[in-house]
């Protein structure tokens, strides 16, 4: 294991899309922090040089919408396996969802997890907290108090706040408190029941189908607020066409918001639930092509600014029950980057550096926090990646305790070979 003293990654080619950086040179770290990038760093006789060339070194990832189970259901995640995930697939930073048992909606359940990530020692572990008690709906949370114990953004993540004033009121704390608003966009009126996108592969099924505009409505109302309150609105796992032109035409008008998707609804289509193919099953549904058509070109223009994974772990047996049955998601953390890399830039439909940009310093900016870029004097959470690497995604290969995964059996390039935090090398400990 590599530690927090000196050390230089040697011969790779960085690359750093906040500081655009896009080339081959060194790498110096010093007790955690960052000291220098150039050409030939002659270092001293005590540093350790790390020879890493022909590899590509990133600033650490960051996952904006990640669900750990801990406390509550440890039997499908724990802060400790979901971290080793993360780490695995390059992700030196998650935000954690409320939806625990109980549910993070107060100082003592926020204080729990920090706790608990700092004795683990593994990756960075920033908690949200729900918008609502219990993520009920009813009651705005201990907002401030949550705050003053460490959240970075406040959510009821699978959970719409279905009233619209009690949204309009979350927002305009959050705003005097200066905290993101995370929302899920879905009308309940609209999707309640359905269990896949509604289309060809719903009708073949004969299984009840979720409209697009049953997120277009939500998101719709979402900007609307945002634009009155003056709230930061940050709009989870978008998966339909339409919210991308309303929220590029929000961002046109000046509000104050971003938005992100998922690589489940830019890698597959609807078609992936074909035969009552339960790993398909996803909330919001993965759509048909012309969404994810759109949802690149967001992603292009730059309407979406980040992708995030939605990293939902359950049981494998939870999976095995009939569609309308089964639970909703995948887990993603550890394949994430390998996946968006394989569909988006060696298709030439995304850069290196602007795919970067999404998983590193622009969801930082979401949540306001330094990391996810090389500066120097910056905390050196770093991601070595070999990206020539090709491997089949396996999930009893992985460091998650879930046991579903949509993507299983894809073959994919881009793979990490070192992750710091702070400047400690983690895959060696956790592999």
């Amino acid at each position: 294991m590599i530690s927090t003293s000196s050390f230089v990654l040697a011969g790779g080619h960085v690359v750093d899309p906040k500081n655009n950086i896009d080339k081959k040179c060194d790498v110096l770290v010093k007790d955690g922090v960052i000291i220098e990038i150039s050409e030939n760093i002659s270092a001293e006789a005590s540093v350790e040089i790390i020879n890493i060339s022909g590899k590509y070194v990133f600033p650490g990832l960051i996952d904006l919408q990640v669900h750990l189970r801990e406390p509550g259901r440890e039997d499908k995640e724990t802060i400790e396996s979901g971290l080793k995930s993360a780490l695995c697939g390059g992700i030196t930073s998650v935000v954690s969802m409320p939806n625990t048992t109980p549910v993070t909606d107060s100082q003592s359940a926020v204080e729990f997890q920090i706790s608990r990530a700092k004795k683990l020692n593994l990756g960075n572990l920033y908690p949200s907290g729900a918008i609502t008690k219990g993520q009920k709906g009813k009651e705005i949370s201990e907002m401030w108090e949550m705050k003053n114990s460490g959240i970075v953004a406040i959510t009821d993540d699978g959970v719409d706040v279905q009233n619209e004033g009690i949204l309009e009121k979350a927002m305009e704390y959050a705003k005097t408190h200066d905290l993101v608003l995370m929302s899920h966009c879905q009308n309940e009126a609209l999707s309640g029941g359905g269990v896949l996108h509604e289309g060809d592969i719903s009708t073949k099924l004969a299984l009840p189908g979720i409209s697009p505009q049953a997120e277009d409505l939500a998101v719709y109302k979402n900007l609307v607020l945002a634009e009155k309150t003056g709230c930061k609105l940050h709009l989870l796992h978008n998966s339909t066409k339409e919210s991308v032109k309303l929220i590029k035409e929000f961002k046109a008008r000046g509000v104050n918001i971003s938005a992100e998707t998922c690589p489940q609804y830019l890698t597959l289509t609807d078609a992936i639930c074909d035969n009552y193919n339960t790993q398909g099953k996803m909330y919001p549904p993965i759509r048909s092509q012309d969404h994810q058509d759109a949802l690149i070109e967001g992603l292009k223009e730059n309407t979406i600014s980040v992708i995030s994974t939605d990293h939902a772990p359950h049981l494998a047996f939870e999976k095995e029950k009939p569609f309308v049955e089964s639970v909703w998601g995948s887990v993603g953390v550890e394949c994430s980057f390998a996946l968006c890399y394989t569909r988006l830039v060696k298709t030439g439909e995304l850069s290196l550096s602007d795919l970067l940009a999404k998983m590193t310093f622009q969801p930082a900016d979401v949540i306001s926090i330094k990391r996810g870029d090389l500066s120097v004097g910056s905390v050196a959470d770093i991601a070595v990646f070999d990206l020539e690497k090709e491997w089949e995604i396996k999930v009893d290969e992985m460091q998650t305790k879930g046991g579903n995964c949509v993507f299983e059996g894809m073959k994919v390039f881009g793979k990490p070979t070192h992750v710091f935090v702070a400047g400690d090398e983690k895959l060696s400990t956790i592999k």
